[in-house]
């Protein structure tokens, strides 16, 4: 197996995916084994980055966990078999990143959730073509708490089984974005002052 890891290293009643108990090649369970393994012991620090494994079928629009952080289950508020749909049903904003003249800029795509579900096929395609995806998405939670995570991630793709692999990690940046959002609203508040004509 790749890098000796065998399913018994593996704390299988943390496993919620379905690659490992399906009918897949040996190559990408090896890996999907690989990953799940060190995720796992990740997971045992306890860490404030969200880490995570995700799947997809090239002909399937849904995605699915493989693994799912201690961090991930706490922030969602749900079973690991569930944060899929409930990431999902949370999510109310986009922003990609966008490195143009050695600067870092984040697209400010303010989307409904319409255009958030047209938009996924479209997501997957360039995140396998690109070979990794960055992007920040904002949450909306119960009573009106919104949290906005920063996502990174390496694809992997597997022609054999057309299975995708995102291996990612999520920080909460909600601080930063609302600062920029703050900065947003009172640049265009000075700018309205300004235009308006004199008494």
């Amino acid at each position: 197996m790749t890098n000796d890891i065998s399913m018994d290293m593996i704390d299988l009643d943390r496993y919620y995916g379905k690659i490992l108990t399906g009918n897949y090649s040996q190559e990408l369970k090896d890996k999907v084994a690989l990953y799940i393994n060190r995720l796992q012991l990740l997971d045992e620090i306890d860490m404030p980055a969200i880490i995570y494994l995700a799947a997809w079928h090239g002909s399937n629009k849904t995605i699915w966990y493989e693994f799912v952080s201690k961090q991930f289950t706490r922030l969602m508020g749900c079973a690991p078999a569930e944060i899929s749909g409930a990431f999902r049903n949370s999510v109310i904003d986009r922003r990609e990143y966008d490195y143009a003249d050695n600067y870092i800029y984040i697209q400010k795509k303010v989307v409904d959730k319409k255009e958030l579900y047209s938009s996924r096929k479209k997501i997957r395609l360039e995140t396998r073509k690109k070979g990794n995806t960055e992007a920040v998405y904002k949450l909306l939670f119960e009573k009106g708490r919104a949290v906005w995570l920063k996502d990174q991630a390496s694809i992997e793709s597997f022609q054999t089984d057309q299975i995708h692999l995102s291996l990612g990690c999520m920080t909460i940046v909600t601080k930063e974005m609302e600062a920029a959002e703050d900065k947003e609203r009172i640049a265009e508040k000075l700018k309205q002052i300004i235009a308006e004509p004199g008494d």
